[in-house]
């Protein structure tokens, strides 16, 4: 019998339309046959514009609710004050097993605190981190933190790095994925004190056949694919991902303006533009633009505050790809299996 996946959207508190968070859970579903949706936010509204998408509204339970996080609460305020937002309730249908992962659009802060809250973290793991799948000369690779812990910390270092490597086994179907640790340079004096300490923890856990750890990366290396995991703090991780965006929108603007700049340019566009489009379509950020929380014992992704239909697509399709490989209950015993060999 073939299972049916729920997934719970927080349709408040961002900048993403909610005609844009519509057509792509629509566009989703149409390529995943077995998904059903709880989207939670003021049920007039989405009442009204999901009338356009037949299919979806035949899965979809709307929750009513007018309360939303906002990008400016704090974390630390809204545990008491935000209960019936659409965030806190989205999240708790996932822990009274009412779906199976959460989608929010929302303020990351107030996402990765109510996760840890209400979902918890698996056992061993001491903070989440975000996690998300860039393209790279070779394929793909998986890039955390993303900015969910911006203290640099060598045991988050650790943490990362055995999650980032699961997580990249199972969706990449590889073995012993590779583990680069980013840094300033790839001597082994360079970088501040808590870098060097991860990265000989890494070294004797790769001896030992635990982990498969390469050594210290630089920035140039993520695009070139040199290893299947990066793994970072929050704050390098953050600004490195708002750098790639940035980058990829400044390569399809000069793009854009180079082969308008002629006719033979626009010839040229024309007899190239099947080619130019997957590339586009492979760089665009507003499709990779998706964090997945690691960490928790059940599965939560963050997608970018402006996102559109696009993104919403992408994250939709990657959570239930990764629900249908129950992914987090191999990312759990491949946890435990790494932190019993740890002990040991």
């Amino acid at each position: 019998m073939t299972k049916l996946f729920t997934l719970s959207v927080d349709t408040l508190g961002s900048e993403t339309e909610l005609n844009d968070i519509l057509k792509g859970l629509n566009q989703s579903l149409l390529r995943n046959l077995n998904y059903k949706f709880q989207l939670y936010g003021p049920e007039k509204i989405i009442k009204k514009k999901i009338e356009n998408y037949k299919r979806l509204l035949k899965v979809t339970e709307i929750i009513d609710c007018d309360s939303y996080i906002t990008m400016e609460d704090k974390p630390s305020d809204i545990v008491k004050s935000k209960k019936t937002s659409s965030m806190h309730l989205a999240i708790k249908s996932v822990t009274e097993n009412l779906s199976d992962a959460v989608l929010s659009f929302g303020n990351t802060g107030a996402l990765m605190s109510l996760s840890v809250l209400n979902i918890k973290t698996l056992k061993g793991i001491k903070r989440p981190a975000i996690a998300s799948i860039w393209p790279n000369m070779k394929g793909e690779s998986v890039v955390l933190d993303l900015g969910a812990n911006t203290k640099l910390d060598s045991r988050y270092l650790i943490d990362n790095s055995i999650l980032g490597a699961s997580l990249a086994s199972i969706l990449f179907k590889i073995d012993n994925p590779s583990i680069g640790l980013l840094n300033v340079g790839k001597e082994d004096n360079k970088g501040k004190e808590e870098i060097k300490l991860a990265s000989d923890c890494l070294k004797d856990l790769s001896q030992n056949f635990i982990v498969n750890y390469y050594g210290y990366i630089e920035g140039n290396d993520i695009s070139t694919g040199r290893t299947n995991v990066v793994v970072t703090d929050g704050f390098t991780g953050n600004i490195s991902l708002k750098t790639a965006e940035g980058t990829a929108k400044l390569f399809q603007s000069h793009l854009e303006d180079a082969f308008k700049s002629s006719i033979l340019s626009k010839m040229g566009y024309f007899l190239s533009s099947l080619a130019m489009k997957s590339v586009r379509d492979r760089l665009d950020p507003r499709v990779h633009n998706c964090g997945i929380l690691m960490g928790l014992n059940s599965l939560a992704v963050k997608c970018h505050g402006h996102s559109e239909f696009r993104g919403v697509s992408y994250a939709a399709d990657i959570i239930y790809s990764l629900l249908d490989n129950n992914v987090n209950k191999k990312i759990s015993d491949y946890v435990s299996e790494m932190h019993s060999k740890l002990t040991n």
